[in-house]
């Protein structure tokens, strides 16, 4: 059970970042007296949550082999795992 309760929230914490990022995003951009310096900070905030959703996103649990390992003299790609 504790293996699935994990899994759930690894998959769900981008979602709920990449929302934060939307929802502050949008906010900054429908207010109507906001300076530019707080337009650019907010904007940057969102797009920091969007891009930290993406560097957390992962489609599978498997992961590729890109080593180059030397075989007879040659260097060859790992096969995968």
């Amino acid at each position: 059970m504790q293996n699935s309760i994990s899994e759930v929230f690894e998959a769900v914490t981008p979602l709920v970042m990449a929302t934060i990022g939307a929802l502050i995003g949008v906010v900054v951009l429908v207010q109507p007296e906001i300076s530019d310096t707080k337009a650019t900070a907010g904007l940057g905030l969102a797009g920091t949550a969007i891009a930290g959703a993406a560097g957390l996103a992962r489609t599978s649990k498997s992961e590729q082999d890109f080593s180059v390992k030397q075989q007879d003299g040659n260097l060859a790609q790992a096969k995968e795992k």
